[in-house]
């Protein structure tokens, strides 16, 4: 009996064994299919979420450009704001977005001025809507284009509903665009009703601090407002393979008809059938999570679709029957199995062909490995990836192996032995090959086991060899470029670490993103504190900081590549300020614009400019007085010659005037004349004696003497030479030095220079005589011309008179020079101040300005003998 089925149980065990084979191909080919489609899917859903992305981003850019259009201020001109939002061309360059609005923040207290001034402005029934009582509201005061359906919003109150409110504050505290939740716009007529969401962003006031939340909440003065609706925003957004997906929107993160904001089947691409590739994403707009379910369409299905499986399982099932039929026809009988052995051949060799062309129609090599008796079959694609013609190639495993990369070899027998000893369904491994011409190929193989031991274990493994060189060496250059990328970032990176100059990076927003530790060193903020703070707040001094932010503004706005070179102040962490030379330059990085600025201490360089000035007018003022010390000192010799010789002659003349008075005693008529000749004689001796004093050639005789009780004593008479209209005050700080001069002659100098100060306040004023100890240094009596270092005191007389210009200043030490009418001075008070003092070692000078006043300032060298008395008057 058991003889009787042997033929029908050879042909059974035959045919599973094909039907097996053509699975294992079947389920590979398909395997392939299913990859290729997920990796197409993956595409269209990265495609998809950035152009989603790219149009919110850029519609934020729109809102953005208004934000800083109102500059801090939301009362802006209705035909500005107008002008402004028309040139954006929204309609043309961005579709779904409603208009731009501009809200402004009431507080309850200015409510009905609010509406008064609306009013104002031709809006006869404005109001703010919903009407009730709150903490605060808040009116869409203007939007663009003011027409249609926008006319509804006006004096519309967003804070009154939770969803607008929300985001609302999310902006004001974070001062960053803010996306609102699924919302019914408050443009909606009822006529073809979409979802909706409005972007917005903070104004705050121009001028205020935005540092901190607190801040930026006190700041606050409106929002800009950007309504979209979904069906008009997305519209267009799938490019020329709209069709390939469907795409439903829902408002954050849970999945729900309520939640659901848009769907392509909404909008008419809807299918009947279950997608075959679906995700859900999520993203975030402007702060709001969005979860996108993303499904395949049937469009995109039937572009992928093949028929290869399915023509592998037909072919595969038809050469099982065949071969079943052929082994029952053997076994059942010798006679016609041998007949038909010769067309069943023929058949099978034809089927293999089909077979053949089937799997290696996509480029791939099969080969079919039989591990009880080692033997490997490998197909003429197999080979001729290699460059190998069909019969250069036996049917051994040592064939494969041997042409294996050395350094490939160790782990691709290890994961070939550990498939072998295993009950895994699919073995997938890439390595490279060594092909005829000596060169190498990376290869991708994936087989699985068709037939398997009572143990589970491959008896026979069938697999396609693919030619992944090409991916790879994509692989290697994306890597090596990659490498080379993060090479030169690091080597920029080096060479700021080390640059003498600061260097700093700053984004858009105006927060810095790159900070060099010569910035730390500068401006004395660590990297990770300063990274993400606003950089008019680190380093911008408050004075300057609106201006540096407009400026910023608008070289971020005009995306200039560079900017000029310019020496600016800036602020070190403890307070003080920094001289700084700024070179900025904007570079573009994807969608941001960062400007980067390389800064540089110019402390030393303006530290020693202003030494350079200082020392440059110091050694001018030297040379000036130098040469009016000359000029003083040749006048002087002139003088004192003239005044010497004129002595003379005065005495010849005296004694000759006393002889004639005694030979003509009788003569009262005589005498009368000889008395006035001798007045003149008296009058020009006195000036020859002024003339001496000038000319440092005056007998003197110093005594140690202490000028402030010299002063107090001649308190009284200076205030009948200065008259009532003239308020005298002498002030001496702490206990006074002595110094050695003419007691006498000092006495005349004081009341000469408070005569011509008198003389100089008509109309009255005060004169102040100030005295106190110095020490002056090298360098201090250097200026001061003809005194060495040591103790002076120092005499200040200060009126409130008329004052003197720069050319009368330069002549008042010069004899005979005087600015008073004729007969009214003779020109030497100030000349004989100039020769005493200098004739006692001393200084003598005067700072004066039109309007202010003189005054008079005196060095008299210290003596440490005791004063003496003053002499009595």
């Amino acid at each position: 009996m058991l003889g009787k089925n042997i033929p029908t149980l050879l042909a059974a065990g035959t045919f599973a064994l094909s039907i097996a084979s053509t699975f294992a191909a079947w389920n590979i080919a398909n395997q392939e299919a299913v990859r290729l489609g997920e990796a197409e899917f993956r595409f269209e859903v990265r495609q998809a979420i950035r152009r989603i992305e790219q149009r919110m981003t850029t519609y934020e850019g729109a809102a953005r450009s208004a934000q800083a259009f109102l500059l801090g201020s939301v009362t802006v001109k209705r035909e500005d704001f107008s002008l402004f939002v028309a040139s954006l061309r929204l309609q043309e360059k961005f579709p779904g977005i409603q208009g731009i609005a501009l809200v402004e923040l009431v507080p309850p207290q200015r409510m009905a001025d609010h509406v008064a001034s609306m009013r104002r402005h031709g809006f006869t029934d404005y109001k703010i809507t919903p009407a009730g009582e709150r903490q605060v509201y808040s009116s869409i005061t203007q939007i663009e284009p003011f027409t249609g359906l926008n006319l509804r919003a006006l004096g519309f109150d967003m804070l009154s509903e939770p969803t607008r409110r929300a985001a609302m504050e999310r902006a004001r505290d974070t001062g960053l665009a803010a996306a609102s939740g699924k919302v019914r716009l408050i443009q909606e007529n009822g006529k073809d009703v979409q979802s909706g969401l409005v972007m917005y962003l903070p104004v705050y006031q121009r001028g205020m601090q935005t540092a901190t939340v607190a801040q930026r909440r006190d700041s606050l003065i409106g929002w800009i407002g950007a309504p979209f609706r979904m069906n008009d925003l997305m519209a267009g957004l799938g490019g020329e393979r709209s069709g390939d997906v469907t795409l439903s929107i829902y408002d954050g993160t849970a999945v729900s008809e309520e939640a659901r904001s848009y769907s392509t089947q909404l909008t008419g691409l809807s299918r009947v059938s279950p997608p075959r590739f679906r995700t859900l994403q999520n993203i975030s707009v402007a702060g709001r999570p969005w979860t996108l379910d993303i499904q395949s369409s049937q469009a995109f299905e039937q572009r992928l679709a093949t028929d290869r499986p399915q023509l592998i399982a037909i072919i595969g099932s038809a050469l099982s029957i065949m071969i079943s039929l052929l082994v029952w026809l053997l076994a059942s009988g010798r006679r016609r199995a041998l007949s038909l052995a010769t067309q069943m051949t023929h058949q099978l060799s034809e089927s293999e062909f089909r077979w053949k062309y089937a799997l290696e129609g996509a480029g791939d090599g099969v080969w079919d490995w039989h591990i009880s008796t080692g033997e490997v079959i490998y197909s003429e694609q197999w080979k001729t990836m290699l460059g190998y013609q069909d019969k250069e190639i036996g049917n051994s495993f040592s064939e494969w192996e041997r042409r294996l990369h050395p350094e490939d070899k160790a782990a691709t027998d290890a994961l070939v032995r550990s498939y072998l000893e295993s009950t895994a369904g699919f073995l997938q491994a890439e390595f490279r090959m060594r092909c005829k011409d000596g060169s190498w190929k990376w290869i991708m193989t994936r087989a699985t086991a068709v037939s398997r031991d009572a143990n589970g274990k491959p008896l026979r493994i069938i697999g396609t060899h693919t030619d992944i060189s090409r991916s790879k060496n994509d692989e290697w250059a994306l890597r090596e470029a990659n490498a080379q990328l993060r090479d030169e970032r690091h080597r920029v990176e080096v060479i700021l670490e080390h640059s003498h100059d600061a260097f700093i990076a700053v984004l858009p927003n105006g927060r810095i993103r790159d900070w060099n530790a010569k910035a730390e060193q500068l401006f004395g903020w660590a990297a990770d504190e300063a990274i993400g703070q606003d950089l008019a707040t680190m380093i911008i001094p408050e004075q300057f900081r609106s201006r540096h932010n407009a400026g910023f503004t608008r070289f971020v706005e005009t995306r200039k590549a560079a900017g000029n070179v310019v020496e600016v102040e800036a602020l070190h962490r403890t307070g003080r300020w920094v001289s700084v030379e700024l070179a900025f330059a904007g570079v573009p990085e994807g969608s941001d614009y960062v400007v980067t600025a390389f800064i540089r201490d110019i402390s030393e360089r303006k530290t020693a400019q202003l030494r350079d000035a200082e020392r440059s007018e110091a050694l001018e003022e030297a040379r000036n007085a130098l040469h009016h010390a000359q000029k003083l000192e040749a006048i002087g010799k002139l003088t004192g010659g003239v005044a010497h010789d004129f002595n003379n002659v005065l005495q010849v003349v005296t004694g000759n005037l006393a002889l004639l008075q005694m030979h003509v005693r009788d003569n009262a008529g005589m005498q009368k004349r000889l008395d006035s000749m001798k007045g003149a004689v008296q009058r020009g001796a006195k000036l020859s004696s002024q003339l001496l004093a000038f000319a440092r050639r005056q007998p003197l005789q110093p005594v140690a003497v202490n000028v402030e009780r010299l002063l107090r004593n001649m308190e009284e008479l200076l205030q009948r030479a200065l008259g009532e209209t003239v308020a005298l005050t002498i002030f001496c700080e702490g206990e006074l030095w002595n110094t050695q001069v003419d007691p006498g002659q000092f006495e005349n100098l004081i009341l000469n220079l408070a005569i011509n100060a008198r003389d100089a306040m008509p109309a009255g004023g005060e004169l102040s005589i100030s005295m106190k100890n110095v020490t002056l240094d090298e360098n201090e009596a250097r200026k001061l011309l003809g005194i060495v270092e040591s103790d002076y005191i120092f005499i200040s007389i200060a009126d409130t008179g008329a004052g003197m210009s720069p050319e009368v200043l330069a002549q008042a030490f010069e004899p005979f020079f005087t600015t008073k009418p004729v007969g009214q001075g003779t020109g030497l008070g100030l000349s004989m101040a100039y020769g005493m003092v200098k004739q006692s070692s001393g200084h003598i000078e005067i700072s004066s300005e039109l309007g202010i006043g003189t005054t008079v300032m005196i060095y008299l060298p210290r003596t440490h003998q005791l004063a003496n008395s003053a002499p009595p008057r």
